[in-house]
């Protein structure tokens, strides 16, 4: 059996103690709480499906509802945000069930974001999708990350992470301080440019998101990024070892996580707006909407970077990645490429000249 959690059945699950005493979550609080406060989310959509096999939970899927434009006629998209199934179902069906079930729940009106090379295959066989333009970009790195990189290659190195992370403190004490000289550099450059950081969306800005997002796939609304701001899927927790996490499959915490809005102003004139996500040591640039302005707006993200001091920094801006690139101000960088993919239903076979954000889909949130 597969039960459609609907946004209207939100504030009952919240308080339903038997649902988060499961041996697992099928979603944490503070992201089912987000879905049901999603501006394009109405109370008969769906938020989340839940498999039952002989009573018991045993997969799941969440979704986000957005809203995207295709030749100019906006329409809503369910995002698939989560999909798990209980090993002990394998060979069972119960995976493809839920995808199945999700797709006409949502008169078939998918998309997926982000997924595995293991989930791309069950999408690719399903027949469901056409792919989005592919998103080229670059990850920088700006400080010694072996404590990360090295164990993710080899699980056996997890348990030596400690040393690691020492030496990679040691290295760092030199990439530190070249890094507070690239940092004073690039302020002295900021000296005409001033933030706002904000979390309320005014008239200007939002004819100046407006007028640079003509041919995005989705067009966001001021209540989304303030909606974005204000309800995060992951929480910052401090003590984050002494957090559930091992309950639930997908990201629910992060000793430092932030969302920040930056409205750009050069010269007394909007001249951008910027939102980074950031999540522990890494740094996204997840919507960038600005003239023609794109070394300040590289500049403003690199010292963010410095700032915080995070190792590595994504993004998908090709003029913003050029700026980075020239600047050689971080130790090394690596290509990346986010596919999606978006059902066949919207009846569109050629997405070349819709333009993606790196924070499209259910990729801001994680």
């Amino acid at each position: 059996m597969i039960k459609k959690v609907l946004k209207k059945d939100i504030p009952e699950f919240i308080q339903n103690p038997e649902f988060w005493n499961h041996p697992f979550l099928s979603i944490t609080k503070h992201r089912l709480y987000a879905h049901y406060m999603n501006p394009n989310c109405d109370d008969d959509d769906i938020a989340l499906l839940l498999a039952y096999l002989d009573n018991e939970i045993v997969g799941y899927m969440g979704v986000f509802i957005d809203i995207i434009t295709i030749e100019g006629k906006h329409q809503k998209i369910g995002w698939l945000s989560t999909w798990w199934v209980h090993p002990k179902t394998k060979g069972t069906g119960i995976g493809r069930s839920i995808l199945k079930t999700m797709y006409d729940t949502l008169d078939g009106r998918i998309g997926v974001s982000q997924f595995t090379p293991s989930a791309k295959r069950v999408y690719v066989k399903s027949g469901y999708f056409n792919s989005l333009k592919k998103s080229k970009g670059y990850k920088f790195v700006f400080r010694s990350n072996s404590n990360i990189i090295l164990p993710l290659m080899n699980d056996k190195l997890k348990k030596i992470k400690p040393i690691f992370s020492l030496i990679d403190s040691l290295v760092n004490i030199p990439v530190n301080i070249k890094n507070s000289f690239h940092n004073f550099f690039i302020e002295n450059k900021l000296k005409n440019v001033c933030i706002e950081y904000i979390n309320i969306i005014d008239n200007e800005l939002i004819n100046f998101i407006h007028q640079h997002s003509k041919h995005h796939l989705s067009h966001k609304s001021p209540e989304f990024f303030q909606w974005l701001k204000a309800y995060h899927w992951v929480q910052e927790s401090p003590l984050e070892k002494n957090a559930q996490h091992n309950k639930y499959e997908f990201s629910m915490g992060a000793s430092r996580f932030n969302i920040y809005l930056l409205k750009v102003i050069v010269s007394n004139k909007l001249s951008g707006f910027i939102v980074l996500q950031r999540k522990n040591h890494l740094l996204k640039i997840l919507f960038t909407y600005y003239n023609d302005n794109e070394q300040i707006m590289a500049n403003l993200i690199l010292a963010h970077a410095f700032k915080l001091k995070v190792k590595e920094l994504i993004c998908y801006d090709e003029n913003i990645n050029n700026e980075i690139k020239s600047s050689y101000k971080y130790l090394y960088r690596r290509s990346k490429v986010k596919e999606s993919i978006i059902s066949k239903t919207f009846g569109e076979n050629n997405y070349s000249s819709y333009i993606l954000n790196f924070g499209d889909g259910d990729c801001c949130f994680a």
